[in-house]
């Protein structure tokens, strides 16, 4: 089994070869070969989550939403919360990619061939897959166009961000194991204050006419996917086993609860101020609190399967659908469009009171799909080795 490249295709072990470790995971739910390294059930379940998530965020209006068009229903309280917890797919990626990549010792050399080359590869095969099934031609400056200046899919913006990360990698690895817990929390402190709490107040005080100066937010020197990298290697690394307990997750989970309940009702907020919720007002505070949700969804994840022994039936369908995982992101775009259809014409048609379940089934289809697409491109040499 080759070696990981990257979030959704690294084939994770126990990280033996991390330089910052935690208790090595003694309960951890796997039952690997006598020949294989360990899987992480709780990074495959997390990649799974994330893809799938991905994928609902697309769903716009008819999912992800829905609150917007729906501002009348009974349901619209449920609705305006669901954003802050899909939006967590994003900070997942990342986090699950600092937790599995910068506790490696590489040459600079070895991330170029191993990873930023390969990784190379699938942008510019999948955005040509992406760019004949939206253009229907062969026209290559075309493609490699748009290929440099835009993104031909939608989760495509992914890649490009991760291709960044690699590069930085060496630098990153560096910074990260030179960092005390203290300072971890530092930078959480930071997100949580400018990214969660100053956007509140700020609106609350000025009415969206002021906002702070953008350039006086620390955090400008860590761009968001450079927090959740740090963090996600710090939860899965660096963080005491003796802090990941039930009564901590209540904590967390109950802190994870009122920010979403505070950047949702700042949302209603300004939606009434401005005259009624909108596609372009709606995303303000997406991220205030977005930390606490994908960490308390994280260090659960971890906790579980730390914690809870796993059939052998349920890891091999959790590593099965990992491995696959990665090749349903490359191409969600497709299956979404090919199953639309059936959210349409069959289950709007039909039950057109449950709007949301809807976009779930819909969602739940064209993830399937996907699985299935992947599984057969992975049969054809190249692909299997690229994804």
């Amino acid at each position: 089994m080759k070696e990981g490249l990257y979030i959704l295709m690294d084939n994770h072990t126990n990280h033996g070869d991390s330089a910052v470790q935690s208790s090595a995971l003694p309960h951890a739910a796997v039952t690997p070969s006598p020949r294989k390294k360990k899987k992480l059930l709780h990074i495959e379940f997390l990649r799974i989550l994330c893809i799938w998530l991905v994928m609902f965020t697309h769903s716009a209006t008819s999912g992800f939403s829905l609150y917007i068009p729906m501002q009348h229903s009974r349901w619209f309280p449920l609705y305006i919360l669901v954003p802050f917890w899909v939006k967590i797919s994003v900070p997942i990626f990342f986090m699950i990619s600092g937790a599995l990549l910068l506790g490696k010792d590489e040459p600079i050399s070895v991330v170029f061939k191993k990873r930023i080359w390969r990784f190379s590869q699938v942008l510019v095969t999948f955005s040509f897959i992406s760019y004949v099934a939206v253009y229907r031609n062969l026209n290559l400056v075309n493609f490699a166009t748009l290929t440099y200046t835009s993104t031909l899919a939608t989760a495509y913006y992914f890649l490009y961000l991760y291709l960044a990360f690699l590069l930085m990698l060496p630098i990153w690895r560096a910074l990260t194991r030179s960092m005390t817990n203290t300072l971890y929390l530092y930078l959480i402190g930071l997100n949580l204050f400018f990214v969660g709490f100053i956007p509140v107040f700020s609106f609350l005080i000025f009415k969206g006419s002021a906002e702070m100066n953008y350039f006086l937010n620390p955090l400008l020197a860590v761009s968001e996917p450079s927090f959740y990298f740090i963090t996600g290697y710090w939860i899965e690394h660096v963080l005491p086993e003796s802090w990941l307990t039930r009564k901590n997750l209540i904590r967390l989970g109950l802190a994870a609860m009122a920010g979403t309940l505070i950047a949702a009702t700042m949302t209603w907020y300004h939606g009434y101020i401005a005259g009624g919720i909108t596609e372009e007002n709606s995303q303000r505070f997406y991220d205030s609190f977005l930390f606490l949700n994908t960490a308390f969804v994280f260090c659960c994840a971890r906790y579980w399967f730390t914690h809870h022994t796993v059939s052998e039936r349920t890891r091999k369908i959790l590593t099965t659908l990992g491995s696959l995982s990665f090749g349903v992101m490359l191409f969600e775009e497709i299956t979404r469009n090919i199953t639309r259809p059936i959210l349409d014409w069959v289950l709007l048609k039909y039950s057109p009171h449950t709007p949301f379940i809807d976009a779930v089934i819909w969602i739940c289809i064209a993830f399937a799909l996907g699985l299935v697409i992947t599984y057969v491109v992975k049969k054809l040499p190249y692909f299997r080795t690229l994804i």
